[in-house]
């Protein structure tokens, strides 16, 4: 028997269809390409300031406005750094600066605690609107209370002091502080507490030995918080501080600015400072990047 052959038709030339190559963003969903875009945007605006001080702070001030600008310092320098330390006391507003960040963060902490425990495990008449307003007091502009308050501490002498700043700063830090930890203290169990009082124990016991170890990662966290928010507060030194013996390195900036011989801003004194300023709580941030993420988490995780 004979077989047909069957014969294909013939291809034409440069009418051969070839799979098209997709792009790589083809395969990432339109709403991940924006927040990838958005995330790129974020950094690069957070990113080139702390660049830009980096580069000024290292860079001499007749080279720092060159034309065209040196995104990479030519001459490398540390002359702005021994300028600052000449014209700011560094040691003594490092110390001031330190005791008011540590002491502030404490004590917002310690006050915050019995105040949130009180709030999540008493109920007392007004309570409700008593949380309300503490939170509403943390909105109220500095500004405008700024100058009873100086008159206040001008009578009570405790102007150009440390501790008048971190009352200031522990009053200014409670309302976040009493809300962050009041949702901490609601989601623990209180069978805990149930279970302490069937043995006998009191309040202090309970207080120090079952609620305390429970939100230690929370209060870790509070207090990194509160320490960073203390170490660059400018608002209240620049008002309540009237001396070195007070002063703070945020007020150092503002002194480090101004160039003795020309008369004129010191740009590259200025940025010096500043790094001065944003390293120790930079290097603390990153340290302690993961505690202060697991604290947060397992605050809003729990229950």
């Amino acid at each position: 028997m004979s077989t047909a052959e069957v014969h294909s038709p013939p291809q034409t030339p440069g009418l051969t269809r070839t799979p098209k190559k997709r792009s790589f963003f083809a395969n990432i969903p339109p709403g991940t390409v924006a927040l990838y875009i958005g995330v790129i945007l974020f950094l690069l605006i957070t990113v080139i300031p702390i660049y830009w001080i980096v580069l000024s702070a290292f860079t001499p001030i007749t080279e720092l406005f060159t034309t065209p600008l040196n995104y990479i310092p030519v001459h490398p320098s540390f002359i702005n750094f021994q300028t600052v330390a000449q014209i700011v006391p560094l040691d003594q507003q490092f110390i001031n600066n330190t005791l008011l960040s540590v002491l502030s963060a404490a004590f917002s902490v310690l006050v915050s605690l019995l105040a949130a425990y009180a709030f999540a495990r008493i109920s007392f008449p007004g309570s409700n609107i008593l949380f309300l307003g503490l939170l509403i007091s943390g909105y109220l502009p500095t500004i405008s209370i700024i100058i009873p308050l100086f008159q206040m501490f001008e009578n009570l002498s405790l102007l150009d002091s440390i501790q008048g700043l971190v009352i200031l700063l522990v009053s200014f830090l409670m309302p976040t502080s009493v809300w962050i930890m009041t949702s901490f203290v609601r989601q623990i169990p209180v069978e805990l507490e149930e279970a302490g009082q069937i043995d006998g124990a009191n309040f202090l016991s309970i207080f120090w030995h079952v609620i305390i170890p429970v939100l230690r990662p929370s209060i870790a966290t509070l207090f990194l918080i509160n320490l960073v928010a203390s170490w660059q507060e400018f608002f209240f030194p620049l008002i309540f501080s009237r001396s070195d013996a007070s002063a703070t390195l945020t007020l150092g900036i503002t002194q480090a600015a101004v160039n003795p011989q020309y008369q004129t801003v010191a740009w590259g004194n200025e940025a010096a400072m500043g790094l001065i300023v944003i390293a120790p709580i930079f290097i603390i941030t990153i340290v302690f990047q993961k505690q202060i993420v697991e604290g947060l988490m397992a605050g809003s995780l729990k229950g």
